[in-house]
């Protein structure tokens, strides 16, 4: 694959991530979601997604012309903000599930402006410190934390190569590694959980009565647990798809420390990571598809799911607590 295509590629793939992400606040605000905190974060994400997709369809031609570093700098800052403040947002999104369904915190809304200011403000710090070190060089399609694609007459200066690796991988490879997992991980747990409440509402449902009002509003709260299953299982998909989409960069630096080049990654990497932003608009609309299905069905009836089921017992009244929990979350229930 020729680089012209290469460019080719990465520019339609920025082009539909953008297409995707405006998607995304175009949803956010015509379905009346403005008060899910959960989708505040997921709005979060896809402000970071459109700045990652614009740095990336900045064209910088590579030469040693004087305005060329400058440039150059700025694309590698704006590109490596962009990409810490999404894994950030992912990991807060996972943490405020987790959080919220399994140890139980109410009113995250309270939080909500510190989330933001560390997705927003932590990041500036990770993309400074390579301006410092001047460690922003051509990666030849994109500019970034590299220089093994610097032509080696405008590198006479450049920053050492042990250096740059070095930055690389700390200020890049384990914030997305190490945040992603984890928060998968807290999404598992809750997952778990779910699974959990909706057997036991299962088992609790045939022990019932066959009162025939009684059974239809037991079914429809099946479904509601159903529905916030599918809805936690969905959350997966955003840290798996950032995984995904940064695997193709992951494997070719890690070739690199080994001394290795793998000529096939050396330009499909970055159409990789240019897809992210339309892999998120995807996964959001299909999540939210699901999400306004539920509230929906919540709003149709005055008692909420779990508010039934054995009222007189310590484990129920938690379980309902921690769902109501979810689905604070989840939907406006509660106006977050």
């Amino acid at each position: 694959m020729n680089d012209q295509t290469i460019k080719i590629l990465q520019i339609t793939a920025c082009s539909l991530s953008l297409i995707g992400s405006l998607f995304i606040i175009v949803v956010y605000f015509k379905m009346g979601m403005r008060k899910n905190f959960a989708l505040k974060l997921i709005m979060c994400l896809t402000i970071s997604d459109i700045i990652f997709s614009l740095s990336n369809l900045m064209y910088i031609d590579p030469g040693c012309t004087p305005n060329y570093q400058i440039l150059c700098t700025t694309q590698g800052f704006l590109i490596q903000y962009s990409s810490i403040a999404c894994f950030l947002f992912c990991f807060l999104l996972c943490l405020c599930i987790f959080w919220t369904v399994i140890k139980n915190r109410v009113n995250l809304s309270e939080y909500q402006r510190h989330f933001q200011l560390i997705g927003f403000c932590v990041p500036i710090l990770f993309a400074l410190i390579p301006v410092i070190t001047n460690s922003y060089n051509t990666q030849k399609y994109v500019c970034g934390i590299s220089n093994d694609d610097v032509d080696s007459y405008c590198n006479e200066q450049g920053t050492p190569s042990k250096l740059v690796r070095i930055e690389s991988i700390s200020l890049f490879y384990v914030p997305l590694w190490l945040l992603n997992i984890v928060g998968i991980s807290f999404i598992i747990r809750v997952s778990i959980f779910m699974t959990k409440l909706r057997t036991q509402s299962e088992l609790i449902n045939r022990s019932r009565s066959s009162d025939q009002q009684e059974l239809q509003l037991y079914t429809q709260q099946e479904y509601e647990l159903k529905l916030s299953q599918r809805i936690t299982q969905n959350m997966l998909l955003y840290p798996i798809i950032m995984l995904i989409c940064y695997s193709g960069m992951t494997v070719y630096a890690i070739a690199k420390l080994c001394d290795q080049d793998i000529q096939v990654l050396r330009g499909i990497r970055f159409i990789m990571a240019d897809c992210l932003g339309l892999c998120n608009s995807i996964a959001y609309g299909y999540n939210a598809i699901i999400i306004l299905r539920l509230q929906k069905m919540m709003s149709q009836q005055q008692t909420l799911p779990m508010m039934q089921f054995r009222q007189g017992s310590n484990d129920s009244d938690v379980n309902r607590k921690q769902f109501e929990s979810f689905l604070s979350i989840a939907t406006n229930y509660n106006d977050q």
